[in-house]
């Protein structure tokens, strides 16, 4: 005696098989996507503390320079972020530039 399997279960199981190979697929890209959003965010905070760390960087030397500029000031008996001869002035830039620089 042969064994009959109805047209209809036939379909069933195809498309079983079918449903349980889309899902495989899905949970695979699911998955991808998921270590690769948490790559794109972890490399995004390294670079939101390299951006805070650049600022702190950037503060520092211009207090630093603010200090040097207001020693000169008292240095001629002048008042704090007074206006200095144009050589001192500008050898005090120069260093901030260089400062800053160094913070990039």
């Amino acid at each position: 005696m042969q064994k009959y399997i109805s047209p209809t279960l036939s379909i069933v199981i195809v498309l079983a098989v079918f449903c349980l190979a889309l899902f495989s697929v899905l949970q695979g890209e699911a998955s991808f996507n998921k270590q690769l959003t948490a790559s794109i965010s972890g490399s995004v905070k390294d670079k939101a503390l390299d951006m805070a760390e650049m600022s702190e960087c950037v503060g520092k030397a211009y207090n630093i320079f603010l200090t040097k500029w207001n020693q000169e000031c008292k240095g001629l008996g002048l008042e704090d972020k007074c206006d200095l001869p144009r050589s001192i002035a500008d050898s005090l830039k120069s260093e901030y530039a260089d400062s800053q620089k160094t913070c990039y």
